[in-house]
């Protein structure tokens, strides 16, 4: 019975200290949880400034919610090489590839935010019947202002296949399925276009915003990435072991990067409501990479600088609602270390077809408790 009482005695003080608990945090409210009251409160006299871009060159949409899907074809596909003396003439590069030939992606873009995600559709067996089943997602978040850009992503292969048939030493198939193998990869970048009161970077991008007359302009754009290879066992197959020096037993590769790249872009506008557009960036990547063993055991690392490509061409059809473009993207990146060589290439041929919505109340709503004052 004493017991009894000094557990119930102790349950009536909890219970007591938690309802004044939850009286206090409802009476101090936690403002990180509002953005509004938190720019309110720390940085009362913060607002952005309205950026106009010239209205007889570029034509913006801020009170419309432009909403697209996209329909991509895609070649993506990693090679790693042996560049030591043990390798020459012996091919033992792992070309990896993945079985993915359509993804399809959504979007939604809001005045200064755009927000994306794409997947992978059911890839087409034919002439892929020895390959691994590759998965695909990838998200993304933008702020486009007329002056500059940003740009969260992030890419997860998992499933891939080395097509150099030489590595396979089993009869039974031509290549080697490798559905422990994953890649992910991480970027931050921002784009500072020098020419926006004229020219629209992001115009036959998240369609935003819309060239009316042609124009030509200058970038930069600067970025900071993490790409990353592993496996459950070996990077390599048995064969190609014995040609790769220092290199016997990674499991992980880890590259990180720093990319600063001039570029040059122009918006080619005919029949008022079609357009021609390209752009190029030529940059420089700074990598820091890491080989990792198992149990995460670092065996190497590396710095290396390298010249790579990033570019897009596309051709498309704006009007005040509707909107389409057909493109074709691409973004490589090698580095090239003492005793291996590696390169990355993401192209696509894509499809976008989109419409503007007035936007809802709720969304305005949301975007204007968000976001900063102003913006």
């Amino acid at each position: 019975m004493q017991r009894f009482f000094i557990v119930a005695v102790l349950l009536t003080f909890q219970i007591s200290f938690f309802e004044e608990g939850v009286f206090a945090q409802e009476k101090k409210e936690n403002v990180f949880l509002h953005p509004d009251k938190f720019y309110k409160k720390f940085i009362p006299h913060f607002k952005f400034k309205k950026i106009l871009s010239d209205s007889h060159y570029v034509k913006i949409y801020p009170n419309y919610l432009s909403a697209s899907t996209r329909l991509l074809i895609p070649k993506i596909y990693f090679d790693l090489n042996p560049t030591g003396v043990k390798a020459e003439g012996r091919h033992a590069s792992s070309e990896l590839r993945t079985n993915v030939n359509t993804i399809l992606g959504f979007a939604g873009s809001y005045r200064f935010v755009t927000v994306g995600f794409a997947v992978a559709l059911k890839s087409n067996t034919s002439g892929f019947s020895d390959f691994a089943h590759t998965t695909y997602r990838t998200a993304t978040i933008n702020y486009n202002s007329p002056r500059y850009s940003l740009q969260f992503k992030f890419i997860k292969l998992g499933g891939l296949t080395d097509v150099n048939e030489l590595n396979n030493l089993n009869s039974k198939g031509k290549y080697i399925s490798r559905n422990d193998i994953t890649m992910k990869e991480y970027h931050f970048e921002g784009i500072y276009n020098f020419s926006w009161r004229k020219y629209s970077y992001i115009a036959p991008i998240d369609y935003t915003q819309r060239q009316v007359k042609s124009r030509i302009g200058f970038m930069l754009k600067a970025g900071i990435y993490n790409n990353q290879l592993f496996s459950d066992t070996n990077l390599l197959s048995m064969r190609q072991r014995p040609y790769f020096e220092h290199f016997d037993s990674t499991v992980r590769m880890n590259s990180y990067s720093v990319k600063l790249a001039p570029g040059v872009g122009g918006n080619l506008v005919f029949g008022k409501r079609f357009y021609i557009s390209a752009y190029v960036f030529v940059p420089y990547n700074l990598y820091f990479n890491r080989l990792f063993t198992f149990h995460n055991h670092l065996v190497r690392k590396e710095t290396s600088l390298q010249l790579v490509l990033d570019g897009m061409v596309s051709l498309g059809y704006q009007s005040k609602r509707l909107y389409a473009g057909l493109r074709y993207q691409a973004d490589s990146k090698g580095a090239k270390l003492k005793y291996i060589s590696s390169t990355t290439v993401y192209s696509y041929i894509g499809l976008d077809m989109g419409y503007r919505f007035v936007t809802p109340k709720i969304v305005k709503k949301i975007y204007k408790k968000t976001m900063p004052p102003g913006m």
